[in-house]
């Protein structure tokens, strides 16, 4: 069950669908963006992220592979866009792991370096 929920996660990513990733967290969660320090822990402050992060000029997620074992998973991701402030492209390689229970995320720490992105 934990492979549909994994799917689900990576095609919300590629199709930059915020309502599509908030469904696949548990009632109960936490998200925690090392990066930038901040942890959610309710689905409309999640929205609210997911929204901000998609509304980037050209952003995408891409070269996204999933790696799994019981209880947790690995999802490994290049986000990509445009800076506002300049108009240059920029690349970004990350990973999400997460825990997972009753074809939820409970968990997600995500790990990425910022500053390509930065204006």
């Amino acid at each position: 069950m934990s492979a549909k929920v994994l799917q689900d996660a990576k095609e919300a990513l590629e199709s930059l669908n915020a309502d599509q990733i908030i469904n696949i967290y548990a009632a109960e969660f936490l998200f925690d963006d090392t990066s930038s320090k901040e942890q959610i822990t309710d689905r409309t402050a999640l929205r609210k992220y997911f929204q901000q992060l998609f509304a980037l000029p050209q952003v995408s997620f891409s070269e996204i592979r999933i790696m799994e074992a019981d209880q947790f998973a690995v999802i490994e991701w290049t986000w990509g866009g445009v800076k506002r402030s300049t108009g240059e492209p920029f690349r970004v390689k990350g990973v999400s792991v997460m825990e997972l229970a009753e074809s939820k995320i409970t968990r997600e720490s995500i790990y990425y370096d910022p500053r390509p992105a930065l204006s």
